[in-house]
């Protein structure tokens, strides 16, 4: 009996210490889930040109007359649409430009004609 108090107590004892044992360390982290890569800065013209290059390449939005204006890595898109699928695709595209780190998409749809009445 003495010795399976012994053993018990040993055991208790070493799950103990091992319970404690990782407190003071932080989990290792990637360090690209600790802060955003840094970007370069993109001058405004460049990303201008970059996101219309885009834009005019793709076969579903070229011919769409879209306005870009890039400030600051901020890119504003102004111009109708289509559909909503076009202006997604829109938005997209201009994601996707190395440098863009916000888009303000201001365009529209185009709507509908009204059925004639008859």
């Amino acid at each position: 009996m003495n010795d399976r108090h012994r053993f018990v107590v040993l055991a208790v004892a070493l799950a103990g210490a091992l319970s404690i044992a990782g407190c003071g360390k932080s989990e290792k982290v990637h360090e690209s889930w600790e802060a955003p890569p840094a970007q370069e800065q993109v001058d405004d013209g460049t990303l201008n040109s970059t996101v219309k290059a885009a834009l005019l390449a793709d076969p579903e939005v070229r011919h769409l007359d879209v306005r870009v204006e890039a400030s600051a890595g901020t890119v504003m898109l102004s111009g109708i649409a289509d559909n909503q699928s076009q202006m997604d695709r829109v938005n997209m595209l201009t994601w996707m430009v190395d440098g863009v780190k916000k888009v303000d998409n201001k365009m529209s749809v185009r709507s509908a004609p009204a059925p004639a009445e008859s």
